[in-house]
């Protein structure tokens, strides 16, 4: 660690994040689609199992869509330095500017909260690591509030991106379960692979911020 400047750390961490979110996000978007196949097959009443059939067809037109814009987005952070305004919420914006939030907006909000909710109920202790080791190397107390590193700021990314694709929030909340396990499992690796990493490089190697 003594031979890198800690900031060059910090980028490194970030890029590592990303770069393995985005590597894995074909294998999550295909795990999803094929979710939706199962949902599609499951015995149900003749309205379900026509919702649940147009849900599996809106996948499969929309999925790469999908992954495009959430690798996209993830890039545009990274090239914004780890944190981006182009990520405020639209809730917070609309409401500064004293108008009116659509139903749909605050939907997305909605399940983009809950989604990030999901992701650090399963990946807490592993981002409480990654974040003592950032606070060591950029002499702070927290992330930034957008800091592509949070939780929050990939929910909304993979939200705005499911919406940006053409699929339908009613399709969304019909997934949650299996959207939910997959992200949280996604970041909670990829939060592994960074704190790996640091430590590899000295950064904070015996943190212990366990009870």
């Amino acid at each position: 660690m003594a031979h890198v400047d800690p900031s060059t750390l910090a980028t490194q961490a970030r890029r590592l994040y990303t770069e393995h979110l985005v590597k894995a996000l074909p294998g999550l978007v295909n795990g999803i689609v094929e979710a939706a196949n199962l949902l599609r097959d499951r015995p149900a009443e003749t309205p379900v199992v026509f919702r649940r059939r147009e849900l599996a067809a809106e996948l499969h037109r929309s999925a790469a869509g999908w992954h495009q814009a959430m690798v996209g987005a993830l890039r545009d952070v990274l090239v914004d330095g780890g944190g981006t305004r182009s990520l405020q919420s639209p809730v917070v914006g609309r409401a500064a500017a004293l108008t009116l939030v659509d139903d749909d907006t605050i939907e997305r909000e909605i399940l983009g909260s809950r989604l990030a909710l999901a992701i650090m109920d399963r990946a807490a202790t592993e981002f409480s690591d990654v974040r003592a080791r950032m606070a060591s190397l950029e002499r702070r107390e927290e992330l930034d509030a957008h800091d592509v590193l949070r939780a929050h700021v990939l929910a909304r990314i993979v939200v705005d991106g499911w919406c940006r694709a053409g699929l339908q929030l009613q399709s969304w909340r019909e997934l949650q379960s299996p959207l939910h396990l997959a992200f949280a499992e996604l970041v909670h690796l990829a939060y592994h692979e960074v704190n790996h990493a640091l430590a590899a490089r000295g950064v904070l190697p015996e943190i212990d911020l366990r009870p």
